[in-house]
């Protein structure tokens, strides 16, 4: 551990304090100028916790003959790292949050746009069929599925298929439905 006392990393110049340094394995206090904890035995590095950079005793010295202006200018180009991070984050933040406004905005139209097709798919069959039936249907992005129970008959239909096929399959499970009526409807 470092025996002497610095304000500011000579390397990127954030603010480090090495007289209250802990070991960073066990917590304990270190000595000054200890190269290994007394309490678990790690060895100690006299490293910035801000950009990594080991901090040697000819580091602090030429820290040590930096005028006030200097040590000052030191501070100061890190705090403008630390304001250009801070801004950096923001706009991210800004960014991902604009993203997630766009996605929701898209998800409500989807979402109108498949209740919109649900509503065509279920509108369709019951202007096709002349008894009555309890439809559902849902969608992904691929494919369309269809549920239909006779309530006369107690039966359920059902069928999927790519959604892309919608006009050709929607014909085919009406007829399939009104087939299946007729054959057991003539049960009940």
């Amino acid at each position: 551990m470092a025996d002497f006392d610095i304000e500011f990393c000579p390397h990127c110049g954030k603010e480090i304090n090495f007289k209250a340094n802990t070991c960073s394995e066990c917590g304990e206090d270190l000595p000054l100028g200890a190269s290994y904890c007394p309490n678990c035995g790690e060895e100690v590095d006299d490293c910035c916790t801000e950009c990594g950079e080991t901090i040697t005793k000819e580091d602090v010295d030429k820290y040590n003959r930096l005028s006030q202006e200097g040590k000052a200018a030191l501070r100061e180009a890190y705090q403008q790292k630390l304001t250009e991070k801070k801004a950096k984050y923001e706009a991210l933040i800004k960014e991902l949050k604009e993203k997630r406004r766009i996605d929701q905005e898209q998800s409500k139209i989807s979402k109108t746009q498949d209740e919109a097709t649900i509503n065509e798919i279920t509108d369709y069959i019951k202007s096709q069929v002349s008894f009555d039936c309890k439809l559902s249907a849902s969608l992904t992005l691929t494919f369309i599925e269809i549920k239909a129970k006779i309530v006369d008959t107690g039966y359920t239909v059902s069928a999927k298929f790519y959604q892309k096929d919608k006009t050709t399959a929607l014909p085919k499970f009406v007829q399939s439905l009104i087939a299946i009526h007729n054959i057991v409807g003539k049960y009940y």
